[in-house]
């Protein structure tokens, strides 16, 4: 059964990342319009959300580290997530 957040793309396609961003975006957006309707400040819950992503990003980055190496799986480019805020993410893009 295919969802709208179904892989359709392997890991190391070109659009991969694309695909996967798009998949998200969804319900992320959905996620921040419920916040926003419960009377959470839109922004604030943008910068939280950002908090608590890269927070989940760097435990899963550590976890890795601490893997050992035969027993990683390949997944991504390999390189961590950004720890500052890029500038498509401070100008708001992709966010309606």
């Amino acid at each position: 059964m295919t969802t709208p957040h179904s892989k359709r793309l392997p890991i190391g396609d070109p659009g991969y990342s694309t695909e996967l961003q798009k998949a998200l975006n969804y319900s992320i957006v959905d996620l921040i319009d419920e916040f926003t309707a419960a009377g959470w400040d839109r922004w604030e819950t943008l910068k939280a959300l950002t908090k608590v992503v890269c927070d989940h990003a760097l435990a899963y980055q550590e976890d890795r580290d601490q893997r050992p190496t035969a027993r990683r799986r390949k997944s991504g480019s390999g390189q961590s997530p950004p720890t500052q805020p890029t500038g498509a993410r401070r100008q708001g893009h992709g966010v309606r």
